[in-house]
């Protein structure tokens, strides 16, 4: 298995997010308003666990919970 890929604590950038969105399939970037944007979580079927806006101060750490526990990393022929 693939290592995780996490964000910083605090809040993240479009880069860092979307280093996220191409290592997980069921995380990806919603609401996006340009210069700002929410981060996804979502279980094994499809429903929403955790989401976090990028300017959130604790944004990334939250997230990071999730993503432990819920990310399915893609296998490494998907990235």
């Amino acid at each position: 298995m693939s290592e995780s890929v996490l964000l910083p604590p605090g809040p993240f950038t479009r880069i860092q997010a979307e280093t996220v969105t191409v290592a997980y399939s069921n995380i990806t970037i919603e609401d996006d308003q340009g210069s700002h944007f929410r981060l996804v979580v979502r279980d094994p079927e499809g429903l929403m666990v955790w989401r976090a806006w990028s300017f959130e101060p604790d944004g990334g750490a939250g997230l990071n919970r999730y993503i432990r526990q819920y990310g399915i990393i893609k296998e490494p022929s998907a990235l």
